[in-house]
């Protein structure tokens, strides 16, 4: 049966369980519960974002849907200035007081269970932040009947559908359980691997010359 919609990847998991009392609430929690774990491992191409950030206060709300960052720079008169990451403790002992400037360092913290970006210093004027970061993949729904994992490597998301089912259900044999976690390993490596030979297939890098980057940022640390 061919996968490739989020109603045909719910008839499936049914088919494979042989369970046809299976509801679409039950086989959605195995498909989020799928989600989260390829959002937390996979760090594919389609995955990456870059996104502006205006930067007018010491602290930003991360985008939507955020992991964690690639890289983060401002762009001053087409310089580059990276932004380094540090703690949350010690960007508290960097700030001093009231201190504001440009921004060099960042940090990331909840407030309220929403992540945030704290700079340091708290910026004097309003600058622009140039953000590369690890995204996830949209979920699957009613409203979303496809994505690029379920389109190119359906078998992640079905294998790992079955491995939390079979946990979630019981009375399965052991050996099928591992057997659908070592597919859905397999299925993972694979996408990881395709998307390795993707990247580095060999086409040229073109570098930019227009922009240049701040070096002090690396001879003073």
């Amino acid at each position: 049966m061919a996968i490739s919609t989020y109603t045909e990847l719910k008839a499936s998991i049914a088919n494979w369980l042989n369970r046809s009392d299976l509801s679409d609430e039950i086989a959605d929690d195995f498909i989020k519960l799928t989600e989260a774990d390829f959002n937390a491992k996979l760090r594919i191409r389609q995955m990456e974002q870059i996104d502006t950030i205006t930067i007018d206060s010491e602290t930003e709300t991360v985008p939507t849907g955020f992991i964690s960052v690639r890289s983060f720079y401002l762009l001053l008169s087409s310089v580059k200035y990276p932004l380094e990451y540090i703690t949350p403790h010690n960007l508290f002992e960097i700030r001093g007081g009231s201190r504001s400037g440009r921004p060099r360092s960042y940090t990331i913290e909840a407030d309220n269970e929403t992540e945030q970006f704290r700079f340091g210093p708290s910026p004097d004027t309003t600058y622009t932040g140039y953000l590369s970061y690890y995204k996830n993949i949209e979920a699957l729904g009613s409203s979303n009947a496809t994505n690029y994992i379920l389109d190119k490597h359906p078998g992640i998301y079905l294998y790992g559908s079955l491995y939390h089912a079979a946990n979630f259900l019981g009375g399965m044999d052991p050996q099928q359980v591992q057997s659908f976690l070592q597919m859905y390993i397999a299925a993972m490596e694979r996408c990881e691997n395709n998307d390795r030979q993707d990247s580095y297939g060999g086409a040229p890098v073109a570098q930019r010359t227009d922009v240049q980057t701040d070096l002090s940022f690396y001879r003073n640390r």
